[in-house]
């Protein structure tokens, strides 16, 4: 069977190069004055390569029918693989275009006559001609000897090879072609992986009927699960009109994708007005299977109509994922190997994009679960604190009473303790309950301009009796006494007062804690700086976290309760800011908190 081709592929420069290198190798390696190379192009043979007297142009560049072959094979000596025309015999009167020799003929019985010729047939592995490498008049005037005829079998040989690699490339091309128009479609229902499974099979459908001049599709996808499938019962045609199809073909579809992806193989129906579906099913398929399906064809062809159906399997790795069918109208071309190849190529376009589109359902799944569970932490969280504070409440109030009435001097130091451990478990559930409105997204914020300068003063004042105690010196810069920040002045205030108590806790007597507060573009900054015991690198990324421990030593005899940074970078986060640290080991620590600033 000739394959229809096109030009384009011979008519690159660097294939025409290669071919026409060997044509005049062939010719001066073997003695000939001629040689030529033609290729089967449609139902022609078009010379590619040509090598000879200027004035023999016109007759070797001519084009002939494909059918000439039959006739001068019919006439031809069969020389091993070549074949020789006597053209004593023939006297010039075979079709086609010819190279008459204009060297005057040699003596003797073995003299090239002037209608001689030797060809060899170029064939593909199904032995169709796809070319012929020709040569004419001899440099010695004489027919060829067996070394000649030797060696132009050899080269017909390599001839052969070179014309089939070239044409496996313009199939190649071809194939590529329909890959990537194929991969234009899925990156087109790729666009839309924002949305649901059954977004992606509706989306695709205009792409793939237009793509591939179908005039109806039909996408069933596996559910999640692997148990039933999604978009299974509806077709569309080209138009958008929904037609729903019998359970019966949906069914035997849902049976036979797995078997197609696993054998990397698409499902053509091309009836015929026999009665004859033109299906090729696996000849391995059980029976009851092969039966059911066509059954199901039949069932599907009274249901929609004559049609040409493709059916393709959906799939990434080894996993099926779902079966795409596209059909055209019984008057339409049939479907070509080629397309048969880019539509199995697009199923794992298709399987790719749908394995994404999954697994971002599950992420989202996953995402609203989690949202969920960190809500019910968040109340659950709120109302331990909320209960555990009124206990507290009433032990810390009895507890004052104890020490009014002076304790027995044995109990005083029992007393304190119990005093302590009672304040310090009221901070905690204070800061648990402060983290937890922070973090709370159905807590709004109310913003009001906050003057920064107030707050540092009031900051200021609280802390610095505690900075003198500790032996350190405390530095408050603040730009412009004016610099306002747009938040919750409460929340505003706690966040900044955790990060000076902690620069003050955290450095060694003799160090300088620096506060200092200053315009940038639509911000403002607040730098907490120490000369302290530092951060390393590894508790730096951690630092954020709740109940955040330092691995430092020196660190971890301070007391704390490891809410008070991550209320800091909650606090920045709900007001639209930011906060950072940049810290070394033994030198000192500076956090930055970014807020927004607000406008008069």
């Amino acid at each position: 069977m000739l394959h229809e081709r096109d030009r384009t592929g011979w008519s690159d420069s660097s294939a025409r190069d290669v071919l026409q290198l060997m044509v005049e190798s062939v010719a001066e390696l073997i003695g000939f004055r001629v040689a030529a190379l033609s290729v089967v192009i449609g139902d022609e043979l078009v010379t590619t390569a040509y090598t000879g007297p200027k004035e023999l142009d016109e007759d070797a560049w001519a084009s002939d029918p494909v059918s000439v072959l039959d006739e001068i094979l019919a006439v031809a000596e069969p020389w091993g693989r070549l074949h020789f025309i006597d053209g004593e015999r023939h006297g010039g009167d075979l079709s086609g275009h010819w190279v008459v020799s204009l060297v005057e003929q040699a003596d003797g019985p073995d003299a090239w006559h002037p209608y001689d010729g030797l060809i060899g047939v170029l064939r593909d592995d199904d032995g169709t001609p796809v070319g012929v490498l020709s040569v004419d008049q001899p440099l010695s005037g004489r027919r060829p000897d067996p070394t000649q005829v030797r060696l132009l079998e050899r080269y017909t040989a390599q001839a052969e090879r070179a014309v089939l690699t070239t044409l496996e490339r313009e199939a190649l091309l071809g194939r590529v072609g329909h890959a990537e128009h194929a991969r234009r479609l899925v990156r087109s229902a790729a666009r839309g992986t924002h949305g649901s499974l059954d977004e992606i099979v509706e989306s695709t459908h205009q792409p793939l009927v237009e793509g591939f001049a179908a005039s109806a599709s039909w996408i069933q996808v596996r559910s999640g699960s692997g148990e039933g499938w999604s978009g299974a019962g509806i077709a569309r045609r080209r138009d958008g009109q929904e037609v729903p199809l019998p359970a019966s073909v949906t069914g035997a579809a849902g049976r036979l994708a797995p078997v197609l992806w696993e054998r990397q193989e698409v499902l053509v129906l091309d009836p015929r007005g026999d009665g004859d579906l033109g299906i090729d099913l696996p000849t391995d398929l059980p029976s009851e299977l092969s039966a059911e399906l066509e059954d199901a064809a039949r069932r599907g062809l009274a249901w929609l109509g004559p049609a040409r159906v493709i059916g393709v399997p959906l799939g990434a790795g080894p996993t099926c994922l779902g079966f795409l069918v596209l059909s055209r109208r019984a008057q339409d071309p049939p479907w070509s190997v080629a397309e048969s190849t880019a539509a199995l190529e697009l199923g794992h376009d298709l399987g790719s994009v749908l394995t994404t589109v999954r697994a971002l359902e599950r992420e989202r799944r996953l995402v609203l679960e989690l949202h969920e569970l960190a809500e019910d932490r968040a109340r659950l969280v709120a109302t331990l604190t909320h209960e555990l504070r009124t206990p507290l409440t009433v032990v810390a109030g009895n507890l004052e009473m104890l020490e009014d009435l002076g304790p027995a001097p044995a109990a005083a130091r029992h007393h304190d303790a119990m005093a302590r451990g009672t304040a310090r478990m009221q901070q905690i559930v204070d800061d648990m309950l402060l983290l937890a409105r922070v973090s709370d997204p159905h807590h709004p914020l109310v913003r009001l301009p906050v003057v920064v300068d107030r707050v540092v003063a009031g900051i200021e004042a609280l802390v610095r009796p505690t900075a003198q105690a500790a032996g350190l010196d405390l530095v408050v810069e603040v730009q412009d006494p004016t610099l306002l920040v747009s938040g919750d002045p409460a929340e505003v205030d706690r966040a900044v007062g955790n990060l000076v108590s902690n620069a003050i806790k955290y450095s060694e007597p003799g160090g300088t804690v620096t506060v200092c507060a200053r315009r940038a573009g639509d911000d403002v900054l607040l730098e907490v700086a120490d000369d302290g015991i530092g951060i390393s690198e590894d508790d730096q990324a951690t630092l954020f976290r709740a109940f955040f421990r330092s691995s430092n030593p020196v660190a971890l005899r301070q007391p704390g309760t490891g809410l008070g940074l991550v209320t800091v970078a909650r606090i920045a986060e709900r007001h639209g800011g930011s906060v950072a640290v940049r810290s070394e080991l033994g030198r000192g620590t500076v956090f930055t908190l970014r807020l927004p600033a607000a406008h008069c």
